[in-house]
């Protein structure tokens, strides 16, 4: 009697798709893009400073809150950022200040991919009258001015990191939302997600497992660019005395007590603006490097 030859069973077509891009592959696209690379170590030095800040790691001799007798002295090698009107070195202001800054660009970005994604994937595979109700949310939240709105939260809620995130929040997640909706309304016509409905799938996982991993590259690409927005904003509302509360000091805090003492003193502002203009300037760069590491016909399509 001839043996039994296992045979696997045939998989349905399209059920699954892979994602547009891997990890492995679009890590391997990034590092090939000098100034995306670049940018991401700058990033990293700057969240390894703000979590050694936040650990309690002294980075700086001096204390962020403590008062000397050197009272506006320019950069030495004591303090290699001079010290402001108070005698505190503007080294440890800085250092500390990190850690605020890089917070509320991370919670913001985070607060809109929470609830930004969640809005986009409901309206985009759902569709009909309930697409088009969340849409018009969304565009009476378009109307109201951004810094209208953050300064009203700060007004009731108070000047603090707090107050901060949830203006911030409050209106950072409409743009994820759009995009996440606009990427399902594309994705909903792919032959994998009607092969996964002949299977019986849930609406859940077909949201969590087909179209929400094709979906990620141009959310992360639109990560990368609330970061930056965040940390603008909050120097913005620190710049009009919006911001944090004293002692409490960020790099939009430093920037704004720098201002009055520009033309005397110019390295109080020099220093706090050089970090948000770097960091600023490098979650763009690894933006654009992401985008084109998910899709390299992006950059195929500029050489052409």
């Amino acid at each position: 009697m001839p043996a039994l030859s296992h045979t696997r069973q045939p998989r349905l077509p399209g059920v699954t798709r892979p994602a547009q891009s891997s990890f492995t592959t679009v890590w391997k696209r990034l590092q090939r893009v000098p100034t995306a690379t670049a940018a991401l170590l700058i990033i990293a030095c700057m969240l390894l400073v703000a979590i050694l800040s936040w650990a309690g790691v002294t980075l700086s001799p001096y204390s962020y809150d403590q008062t000397s007798t050197a009272l506006l002295a320019c950069p030495s090698w004591a303090h290699p950022m001079g010290t402001d009107e108070l005698g505190r070195d503007l080294l440890a202001r800085v250092i500390y200040g990190s850690r605020l800054s890089m917070t509320i660009g991370v919670s913001t970005a985070a607060v809109a991919l929470l609830f930004g994604t969640i809005y986009g994937a409901i309206a985009g595979y759902y569709g009909g009258r309930l697409d088009s109700l969340l849409m018009r949310g969304i565009e009476v939240a378009y109307a109201l001015p951004d810094l209208l709105v953050m300064i009203l939260v700060g007004v009731l809620i108070g000047r603090g990191t707090a107050g901060i995130l949830i203006a911030l929040g409050l209106v950072s997640w409409m743009g994820t939302a759009r995009l996440v909706r606009g990427q399902f309304l594309q994705l909903l016509n792919e032959e994998f997600v009607e092969a996964a409905r002949c299977t019986g799938q849930s609406s859940l996982a077909i949201i969590t497992k087909h179209l929400l991993p094709n979906a990620i590259g141009p959310i992360i690409v639109a990560l990368t660019f609330i970061v930056p927005s965040a940390i603008v904003s909050e120097s913005t509302l620190s710049f009009i005395g919006l911001g944090l509360s004293p002692p409490a000091c960020s790099w939009g805090t430093l920037a704004a007590e720098g201002w009055r003492s520009l033309r005397s003193h110019p390295h109080l502002i020099l220093f706090p603006s050089a970090f948000i203009f770097a960091t600023v300037l490098s979650f763009n760069f690894l933006g654009d490097g992401l985008r084109d590491a998910f899709d390299p016909r992006t950059r195929l399509d500029r050489k052409a």
